[in-house]
């Protein structure tokens, strides 16, 4: 179900970016618009998917005593996106977006389950 979800988000996108003209006018911005707006629709609901995921490791690793936090976890995820990075965004951008969401996703998984924040993990 989500992959069928995320094709009809991108279906704007399915005939690949609009052309940009020689001389841009105001116009042709719109194309664009439309696109990121497409973008931004399934970036969030594969960032509501991520979470739900999270949630459920959050379960497992509540069930086994094992706190939220692990580091060694979230140094494979970084590396992960970065080696798959292909740009133009630079890897030190993408480092930076995860981390974002790994912080809001370990905080989501901590007021679902209770956990309080260890000193050191800020």
């Amino acid at each position: 179900m989500l992959v069928e979800s995320v094709q009809k988000m991108l279906e704007p996108l399915a005939n690949g970016l609009p052309e940009v003209p020689e001389d841009p006018s105001i116009e042709d911005m719109e194309p664009w618009r439309l696109c990121i707006n497409s973008l931004d629709r399934t970036i969030i609901r594969l960032l509501n998917e991520r979470a739900i995921c999270a949630k459920v490791i959050g379960q497992i690793k509540k069930n086994n005593g094992i706190p939220v936090y692990d580091p060694r976890r979230e140094e494979f995820v970084l590396d992960n996106v970065q080696q798959h990075n292909e740009g133009p965004l630079s890897n030190e951008a993408v480092r930076r977006l995860f981390e974002r969401i790994i912080d809001e996703i370990r905080s989501l998984e901590r007021k679902h389950y209770g956990e309080k924040p260890p000193q050191n993990d800020v």
